[in-house]
């Protein structure tokens, strides 16, 4: 079955080192060849590992918060513990009490999904903002999570373990509040439905924008007086700061443009709205010791939006001392031509590694060729600029969206006993680990959970759970249910988590060393690759085996 091997060895030779120069004319001439080759561009967080939680699915740690101080029944409060689709009562509390164990994975940086205010409930009160993507107020943390205090003590707490703390932030789209006259939500492109300014005529925004009022858009825009100023900063409750072209279908123009399931798709184009999206994070920057961001919904917001984004909140924090602070993205593609770009070009220091998560799956859970590590990995060169490259990557193998690895496996292999699926779940950890980039656990991940995957089929919480269709889970490598907690550091895989965090500690080039393809069977079998460590001169041999 699956196995890895890790084998260190010291070069036969050793790598020159090239003479100093001599002394060089004013000004000093460029640097040399061999030393741009030996001083690679690297971020600083090149060796993190990262643990990834939502707040309302990790830990309990305050009764009093869980109906978010509303009043009511779970349409009001959003809080119902007996459903996946409501909140189950996980805050900032419950948090920094279990700050030891998530640090005895090896974890340095924590990751939360968004903690800032929701709108409790949308649409027919069929769900609730749990999850922290239908934000109201970016200004404080929703209520059912804890307060802008718990939050700095959070971070403090953190730091003072050696982790870092990342917030996922929202630029694409607020709460749904705005809707319209006509009560049509059908996608309007702009060539049928062009723009126009406030004397009638037609505009491109891509090129240039236009003075605007309600009647420049394909939909009249309203909004509800019971929500007329529920959104904070107070510039976000104008409805022509969106773009009010109707619901998005994913594809092409309406990606960009439409309502994200019906979310109020803001209007990146417009230099108002990059601008107050800059002073809403800088602000966070500013009060909170917050270490980087995760930006969700990236492919659905305009690449001039990122170019400018990203580097202004890099500048910022530069200016306050964090000249470190790390912004990746979610770039939903496993196609490295079509993340790669919002790198290079958008400015982001590195993205989630989709392209390196569908290959992972395909080797460790579904038998696929070595090539298909290879073909993703040969592709690392488009990750590199001035000031990154492929080594900075977030890698993953599943999250809170798509379903997690161990439901991957499970459905990969039906027939599988729990032995095999537990060396699966192994092989991939240790390919994410061995491999390039910054690996991310899935809470949960740590303790088996699997389920059906797909949002909320992949959001189980970690205290024991009340949701009928959560107990009928399986968990890999434990015969617990989700009628108990699963905070178990003696659980197969979080052991083997913790050895594999130590092991690449240990060996530091086996966390951001240079990595070459030494082998790659043509069918599946042996993948091998190198991880080099320079300064030492000593190469460490990944040979990895799905036959």
């Amino acid at each position: 079955m699956a196995a890895a091997a890790v084998v260190a060895a010291l070069l036969a030779t050793a790598l020159s080192t090239p003479q100093q120069a001599a002394a060089a004319p004013r000004p000093p001439g460029p640097p040399s060849d061999a030393r741009l080759a030996a001083e690679p561009a690297r971020h600083d967080l090149t060796r993190e590992q990262a643990y990834f939680l939502l707040p309302d699915r990790f830990a309990n740690g305050s009764r009093a918060n869980d109906r978010g101080g509303l009043v009511g029944d779970r349409t009001a409060t959003g809080f119902d513990p007996t459903d996946k689709g409501f909140y189950q009562g996980g805050d900032l509390r419950g948090l920094i009490k279990k700050l030891d164990y998530i640090k005895g994975l090896g974890t340095t940086a924590i990751w939360m999904a968004p903690i800032f205010k929701n709108k409790p409930v949308q649409g027919g009160g069929e769900s609730a903002g749990y999850h922290g993507y239908w934000i109201t107020d970016f200004t404080q943390v929703d209520p059912h999570f804890g307060t802008n205090a718990e939050l700095a003590e959070l971070i403090d707490k953190a730091h003072a373990k050696g982790m870092k703390v990342f917030f996922d932030v929202i630029t694409n789209h607020t709460a749904d509040t705005v809707t319209n006259v006509e009560k049509k939500y059908g996608y309007r492109s702009k060539g049928a439905y062009p723009y126009l300014d406030t004397r009638g005529r037609p505009f491109d925004d891509s090129s240039r924008m236009g003075k605007v009022d309600r009647d420049s858009f394909p939909y009249t825009p309203v909004v509800n007086e019971d929500e007329a100023d529920v959104k904070v900063p107070a510039w976000l409750n104008d409805p022509t700061m969106y773009h009010n072209r109707g619901d998005s279908t994913f594809v092409g123009e309406s990606g960009l443009y439409g309502d994200h399931t019906g979310l109020d798709d803001l209007w990146t184009e417009r230099p108002e709205v990059v601008e107050g999206l800059e002073k809403i994070y800088q602000r966070w920057v500013r009060d909170f010791d917050v270490d980087g961001f995760r930006v969700d919904t990236v492919r659905n917001v305009d690449m001039p939006f990122w170019t400018q984004w990203a580097t202004a909140i890099d500048a910022y924090a530069a200016k306050r001392g964090r000249e470190d602070f790390f912004v990746f993205g979610e770039t939903l593609s496993s196609d490295p031509a079509v993340t790669a770009p919002y790198v290079t070009e958008g400015r982001l220091d590195a993205t989630l590694d989709f392209p390196l998560q569908n290959a992972i799956r395909g080797y460790a859970s579904q038998d696929k060729p070595a090539s298909t590590l290879s073909g993703v990995l040969a592709q690392d060169h488009r990750y590199t600029t001035d000031k990154a490259n492929a080594y900075e990557q977030v890698t993953f193998l599943g999250n809170h969206d798509m379903g997690r690895i161990g439901s991957f496996v499970s459905q990969d292999n039906p027939g599988a006993d729990d032995a095999e699926l537990l060396r699966r779940d192994r092989l991939a950890h240790e390919l994410m680990f061995l491999s390039r980039g910054n690996p991310v656990i899935y809470a949960g991940d740590e303790q088996g959970f699997t389920g059906p995957g797909g949002d909320k089929g992949a959001r189980q919480t970690l205290f024991a759970s009340k949701v009928p269709e959560y107990l009928d889970d399986d968990q890999i490598g434990t015969e617990r249910t989700h009628v108990s907690d699963a905070y178990d550091p003696a659980h197969p895989l979080y052991r083997s988590i913790a050895k594999l965090s130590e092991l690449t500690k240990r060996h530091s080039a086996l966390r951001d060393g240079v990595q070459e393809e030494r082998y790659a069977d043509d069918g599946p079998g042996v993948y091998a690759f190198s991880r080099t460590d320079l300064r030492k001169q000593v190469e460490y041999v990944v040979a990895v085996n799905n036959a």
